[in-house]
């Protein structure tokens, strides 16, 4: 599963009142990845790794490691929202609140990623920038020497950053960086998923992801959205919501939970969905679906 897939999957159904503190600001950080991840893709043949993880003297993540001519560009993304200031080299916020980890993070992981390039005897230097994405943060303060900052005003910027000629030797040095990834899911694992009981039931629409405003006529083949006019055969509409509550389970999932996710009574289309499109394991009494890697 990528971030991609499970912020779409969540998206339009989070109840917001039932989330604490830790999951918002998880949530925020994957929209502002995902936000930069979109910009990044639109570039051709641009080498980058996403939520790369390293540990050689200590375990860091990063963010997006990026491979150009020029240099390796590290990005820390933050998708803060407010009124921030820089005082005595740290994050203040509106309400005078510290935030060290933003530049703590860079310092850890430009030392990490140095540390390779002199092993692996890179001829490229390190630039490490700490990126606000939200269009509702300032940042007011003089910005410490020693930091990288670009603000949502600056990202325009990228045109001129990604410098892409020697595109093979690019590739070559981010194959050198791929080998060294370590997972580290099995330290966090799902600590970063939204509870389901913190997730609206229903049909969401395909098209406009709008949730509940598929009319679930019984009687008729096709469903209809009401609030875009999209119109699909049931079982389509059924594999995509099924497939979403695949990617927001993390695993396996049974027919009634299939049917209490897609919110309908009748489950003999849910079960026909089930069985023709993903596969089963009996574990008695009770039969689970899942869908098969890469899907």
């Amino acid at each position: 599963m990528t971030n991609q897939k499970y912020l779409f999957a969540i998206k339009n159904r989070i109840i917001q009142s039932k989330l604490d503190e830790e999951m918002r600001n998880y949530i925020k950080g994957l929209e502002g990845e995902i936000f930069i991840k979109c910009i990044l893709d639109e570039y051709p043949d641009l080498h980058y790794l996403y939520n790369y993880q390293i540990n050689h003297k200590n375990r860091v993540q990063i963010d997006f490691l990026i491979v150009t001519d020029d240099a390796l560009l590290h990005f820390e993304i933050k998708h803060y929202s407010g009124d921030y200031t820089i005082k005595d080299g740290q994050l203040m916020n509106e309400f005078g609140n510290m935030f060290y980890t933003p530049f703590q993070q860079l310092r850890r992981a430009n030392h990490e990623l140095n540390f390779l390039i002199s092993h692996f005897k890179i001829n490229k230097p390190v630039q490490s920038y700490l990126i606000f994405t939200n269009p509702k943060f300032t940042l007011k303060g003089s910005i410490p020497s020693q930091f990288n900052i670009l603000l949502p005003t600056e990202l325009h910027k990228f045109q001129y950053m990604f410098k892409n000629q020697n595109t093979q030797e690019n590739l070559r040095i981010l194959r050198l960086f791929q080998r060294e990834y370590k997972d580290f899911s099995h330290i966090y694992k799902n600590n970063n998923r939204v509870p389901m009981s913190c997730l609206i039931p229903g049909l969401k629409c395909p098209k406009c992801k709008s949730m509940n405003t598929i009319v679930n006529e019984d009687c008729k083949k096709n469903l209809t959205c009401r609030k875009c006019d999209f119109k699909d055969v049931r079982q389509n509409i059924y594999l995509f919501n099924l497939l979403e509550l695949y990617i927001c389970l993390g695993e396996s999932f049974t027919l009634s939970e299939a049917q209490e996710w897609c919110d309908v009574e009748n489950k003999h289309t849910i079960r026909r969905v089930c069985e023709k499109y993903f596969n089963s394991t009996n574990k008695n009494p009770k039969k689970y679906f899942t869908i098969s890697k890469g899907k």
